[in-house]
């Protein structure tokens, strides 16, 4: 496992990663977080571990495999999940998730909304002909 990323480091590579996603037509970024307790530590407050990955997994898309059970679509190079993650200390929360929300909100910016319609168009369809075949 990768060692935590200083908060720079974290911010600079999260704005990388939606940057890049934003881009490509397709993808995900997945943010997380949890707190980590320590059984030692009566902390009122516990520091909390931020995660960030793209979501990019080598294993096939079962939807996109044939009968023989090989991907019918040959990727030549397979790029690896990327994974960040940093721990924030309760004192430094308040000015993390001011930065952090920053950060998400012009990596958003460049995002479009999803065409709908095609898949609205075909329940509508669908809808209406089980109406006029009753």
């Amino acid at each position: 496992m990768a060692p935590h990323l200083s908060h720079d480091e974290f911010f600079s590579s999260l704005t990388d990663l939606l940057s890049k996603t934003s881009q490509k037509s397709r993808g995900s970024v997945y943010l997380t977080q949890k707190p980590m307790t320590d059984a030692d530590s009566s902390n009122a407050q516990p520091s909390i571990l931020i995660r960030a990955t793209d979501g990019n997994t080598n294993a096939p898309n079962p939807k996109s495999a044939d009968k023989s059970g090989k991907s019918s679509r040959v990727t030549k190079n397979k790029s690896t999940k990327v994974k960040m993650s940093t721990i924030v200390n309760p004192g430094d929360l308040e000015f993390f998730y001011a930065r952090y929300a920053e950060v998400c909100k012009t990596g958003m910016a460049g995002l479009k909304k999803r065409d709908r319609s095609k898949r609205k168009g075909k329940a509508k369809a669908k809808g209406g002909a089980s109406k006029t075949e009753a």
